[in-house]
């Protein structure tokens, strides 16, 4: 089945999903510090995995087009990740796969495409703008590189919104995730569902909505010196 296609039936099997998903405000607490105790623990925790798995629903919508489909994302290692678009039936649309100095994305038919950047390889290939590379740290909640006056985090100690170029990240909800490290398990607050608005100005916005139903987390022992908010 040619991609064009399948974007065609996901047009018309999923509109109105997500276009409820994309209105759907975010929860709003009040915020706090980056020094607050309860965000730098928790940011600090997130700094410590890079292996990880995610499943869920992916809704984008652009001027002129929009879709859903469910997702998976392992991450294997820092800038080293699977991206899988998949049906109702476990019917691949397509894979990218992505490694420091090489993307590779096949479709469902078949077809198959490399490239440099991710980010321009699944565009070229499918029209969907999606930042791929950001989104690496951004599905965890995770502000690296942002600085601390374009973040917003929540009485609670998690991350509220990002703003970052011309993208607002909102975090609509929470969930608790169970974090492994060796013999031992902590519970973690990790996102349930975030939205990525990028402004185009009079184009018109792109919209992504991931709505996550599972985390699986492995953590990996880091020094103390990668977590250092003062590097962010």
């Amino acid at each position: 089945m040619k991609l064009t296609t399948i974007k065609t039936l996901l047009i018309t099997s999923f509109t109105l999903l997500l276009l409820s998903a994309c209105q759907t405000a975010p929860v709003k607490q009040q915020t706090t510090v980056w020094d607050d105790p309860l965000w730098q623990k928790h940011y600090k925790l997130l700094k410590t995995f890079e292996t990880h798995q995610l499943k869920g629903r992916i809704g984008i919508t652009h001027p002129d087009d929009s879709f859903s489909s469910n997702f998976l994302w392992r991450q294997q290692a820092p800038s080293n990740f699977t991206f899988r678009m998949y049906g109702a039936f476990g019917q691949t649309y397509m894979i990218l796969k992505v490694e420091p100095h090489l993307s590779s994305l096949s479709t469902g038919d078949d077809e198959h495409y490399q490239g440099i950047d991710a980010r321009q390889l699944l565009y070229s290939v499918s029209g969907w703008d999606i930042p791929v590379v950001l989104m690496q740290d951004w599905i965890k909640g995770l502000p690296t590189g942002i600085n601390k006056s374009d973040l917003l985090i929540n009485a609670d100690g998690t991350l509220q919104q990002i703003k970052y170029l011309d993208y607002v990240v909102d975090y609509v909800r929470y969930e608790e995730a169970e974090l492994t490290r060796g013999d031992k398990a902590f519970a973690l607050k990790m996102p349930k569902k975030i939205r990525i608005v990028q402004k185009n100005g009079e184009r018109g916005d792109n919209k992504i909505v991931l709505s996550i139903r599972s985390w699986e987390i492995i953590s990996a022992e880091t020094d103390s010196s990668k977590a250092n908010p003062s590097e962010e």
